[in-house]
């Protein structure tokens, strides 16, 4: 079969959305809209129920009394955390004791030994038919804390009674009151006591350091340890500035010595050159070289001998200018120069010499210098352990003298607490005596509140539980997101139309609005639709009285209105019911045309001209069943049933199968092999959505082209947008409105189109 694409892209974009919505909230008002009566049924007898039990509870009073915590200045003068830490030892003191059960049972006492008291308690209790109850069961309060800076204790009594709440609050208020003035008294001057005996333990403790510190300074002979650690270290920076200069002074005298060697040297290599005058001017170039040291050229006789060589300098250049080298006064000068070169050659030994006797007695030094300092290191060694014992014996007076200082300051504290008056002295204040109680059960407001609440949550979920656990197919969450499946058209319910009128509501005109709903049907096959024509549509259902054939002959007219010719097939071999709504002789049909084809298997056998075929409306054809079978499979294997539907096709365009139920019998799966595509009609709130989605599963298996599923049988109550969007609804929304605006058509004008078309 042929197939062309959708030419609205559009299309198949909304199809895949619509089928992954979810409910939305419109979708659960129109659910509560729909059972609201059966909500308001449930739901308002058990909220009236929970209110009327509520009113049963008997009544009850409440009433307060308090104190207030004032810190005394003792805290206030702390810093912050000290300060909260006092506060909240305070605050856990009194909340304790205001909780205590010693407490509760002196309350108890007082009203027993009362008989005003006693009957005040237990007159709520005279009128009941039970035996009076007793004290101790009656008697409830409560402790809250309430404030941060001066926190307020409220205690909280709630009884049968105005009278009996408030007495028994004014009473825990003055009973705890009065205990703690008398134990406030005691405990502050057993804190006194404590105190003065840690405060003595501790001096003596500080007492004993001191004494330990001061033993240990006159045995290491340590008056000032201070004294004797800068000593120390004023001797090792000597020491070491001392080694420091002696090893400064060895490598200058090194470094002279070595450029007293190379100059030796270099006089040494001239003096093998030839050439007297050449020989005596280097000389004394060479021995210039000395006079550039310090240490000889101011050594001994050196100043003496570097001005005669001057002069012998200065004379020789004279007679340079007058004489020749072998002039008897140049070589005078000559050899008076050599003279005065050996001369310095024996100072410069001589002070070579001295340069080594003063590197010797700084190496000395050095050595000397050295052991001094590892000494004095030494005693720095002794002296940093000795600085860490006394630092430790130090840390640890100071610690017992904090702790002295603390508790002299907590003594103190005591002594000023003594000595203020009572109410300055006393943190805690009685604040707000008690009052007359007032009800606090029943509380009617809330009563109200939480009944009203109950209802509308009940009215709520309710229908969303029925809508849950009813399975049904109902609405186009349970086709399109459970079944998975398209909602091509949903179908009104018919209820002014005779039932065996229903399959000519098109054909005949019977109602207008309805026939809207089958041209919108007829629409969304088009737009559905992926076979070109001619093509065959199988129309079927899950059970039966889903509407199927009333679906298919309304369908089969529409298409015909819309000038495509039409064959109608009643397949139901089984429980065949078309020929009725049509008025046609059902004594031949489908069954007949195919035992003839099997009787004559002529080939030039046509099915068009057999006669079989009725025309009951223009571009209409209708193909009766010809009778009754249940080999309705037997027959689909038959080649003459291919030959059959090969013929209508060539002389048709659209062919409209009417089957039995999927659900009962297996014609419509084997029928849906054969055709180009299924509808699938279902009825409102008739199968179960789990039975539908498994015969769709058994269409989809057999490679059927499933246009849909037609939802039929709406009830009149619904909205269109429950159960359509967009498109969907358009049938169903013109037969609900149509009436209204256009006016229903008369019975005499439906009479004459039936007569018409008969």
């Amino acid at each position: 079969m042929d197939s062309y694409s959708n030419p609205d892209p559009s299309q198949a974009m909304v199809q895949s959305t619509s089928r992954t919505r979810f409910k939305g909230v419109f979708d659960y008002f129109l659910i509560i809209r729909d059972r609201w009566l059966l909500s308001m049924a449930l739901s308002l007898p058990i909220a009236l129920g929970f209110v009327y039990k509520e009113y049963q509870q008997p009544t009850i009073y409440q009433s307060s009394s308090s104190f207030r915590l004032i810190p005394p200045p003792a805290i206030l003068n702390l810093q912050r955390v000290e300060r909260d830490n006092q506060l909240g030892e305070l605050v856990r003191k009194h909340n304790d004791g205001l909780k205590s059960q010693e407490l509760r049972v002196r309350v108890l006492e007082r009203i027993k030994d009362n008989n005003s008291y006693k009957s005040t308690m237990l007159a709520p209790y005279v009128y009941d038919d039970e035996q009076l109850p007793d004290i101790a069961s009656i008697v409830s309060y409560s402790v809250s804390i309430s404030g941060e800076g001066r926190p307020v204790f409220t205690i909280t009594a709630t009884g049968r009674s105005s009278q009996s709440v408030q007495l028994v609050a004014d009473i825990v208020q003055q009973e705890y009151e009065q205990s703690h003035k008398n134990e406030a008294g005691e405990i502050v001057e057993t804190a006194r006591e404590v105190l003065e005996n840690l405060l003595a333990g501790s001096q003596f403790r500080e007492s004993g350091i001191i004494g330990e510190m001061t033993k240990y300074k006159r045995d290491e002979e340590l008056p000032f340890v201070e004294d004797t650690r800068l000593d120390n270290a004023s001797r090792k920076s000597n020491y070491h500035s001392e080694i420091t200069r002696a090893k400064v002074e060895k490598v200058r005298i090194n470094s002279l010595l070595r450029q007293i060697i190379q100059i030796q040297a270099s006089i040494n290599s001239r003096a093998e050159n030839t050439g007297v005058s050449q020989d005596v001017n280097a000389n004394i170039d060479a021995i210039k070289e000395y006079f550039k040291i310090d240490a000889i050229e101011s050594f001994g006789n050196v100043p003496a001998l570097q001005t005669r060589l001057f002069d012998l300098e200065q004379t020789r250049r004279l007679y340079e200018q007058k004489y020749l080298s072998n002039h008897p006064k140049m070589i005078e000068n000559a050899r008076q120069i050599q003279d005065v070169e050996r001369i310095l050659q024996l100072e410069v030994k001589a002070s070579i010499e001295d340069l080594k006797d003063k590197y010797h007695q700084l190496e000395a030094q050095e050595q000397e210098f050295a052991a001094a300092m590892d000494k004095v290191q030494s005693e720095s060694v002794a002296l940093s352990e000795m600085e860490t014992k006394l630092g430790a014996l130090n840390r640890k007076l100071q610690i017992q003298r904090g702790s002295t200082d603390t508790i002299q300051k907590r003594l103190q504290d005591v002594i000023i607490q003594i000595a203020l008056p009572q109410e300055q002295g006393d943190p805690l204040h009685a604040m707000d005596l008690a009052y007359p109680g007032i009800r606090i059960s029943p509380n009617l407001p809330e009563i109200h509140k939480h009944g009203i609440m109950i209802f509308a949550i009940l009215f709520v979920l309710i229908p969303i539980g029925f809508e849950f656990i009813d399975n049904r197919i109902k609405s186009p969450w349970d086709i399109e997101v459970f079944l998975g499946q398209d909602l091509i058209a949903g179908i009104p319910k018919i209820s002014e139309v005779k039932e065996s009128d229903r399959p000519l509501i098109v054909g005949n005109e019977l109602d207008d609005g309805l026939t809207e709903a089958f041209r919108s049907l007829y629409s969304r096959i088009q737009m559905n639709s992926k076979t070109e024509y001619p093509k065959t549509i199988l129309i079927t259902s899950a059970i039966p009285s889903e509407g199927k054939s009333l679906l298919a002959a309304n369908l089969a007219y529409s298409c015909a209105n819309h000038g495509r010719k039409t064959i109608l097939i009643d397949f139901d071999l089984r429980r065949p019911g078309l020929h009725k709504f049509c008025g046609v002789n059902n004594d031949r049909g489908l069954l007949t045309l195919i035992n003839e084809t099997v009787a004559n298997p002529s080939p030039t056998y046509d099915f068009w001209d057999s006669g079989t075929l009725v025309e009951i409306y223009p571009n209409l054809l209708i193909l009766p069943s010809g009778g009754k079978t249940r080999a309705a499979t037997e027959m689909l294997e038959k080649p003459e049933f291919d030959k059959m539907l090969f013929s209508l096709r060539q002389n048709a365009e659209i062919i409209i199968i009417d089957s039995p139920p999927i659900g009962l019998f297996p014609d419509s799966l084997a029928m849906a092999r054969k055709v180009d595509e299924v509808i699938f009609v279902t009825r409102y709130g008739k199968v179960a959505r789990k039975v539908a989605k498994n015969l769709l599963s058994s269409l989809e298996e057999t490679g059927a082209n499933i246009l849909g599923v037609v939802l039929n049988d709406l009830p009149e109550k619904k909205t269109p947008g429950y159960y359509y969007s967009g498109y969907y609804g358009y049938g169903y929304f013109r037969y609900k409105y149509y009436n209204k605006y256009y006016g229903k058509q008369g019975p005499e004008k439906a009479h004459r189109k039936a007569a018409k078309v008969s």
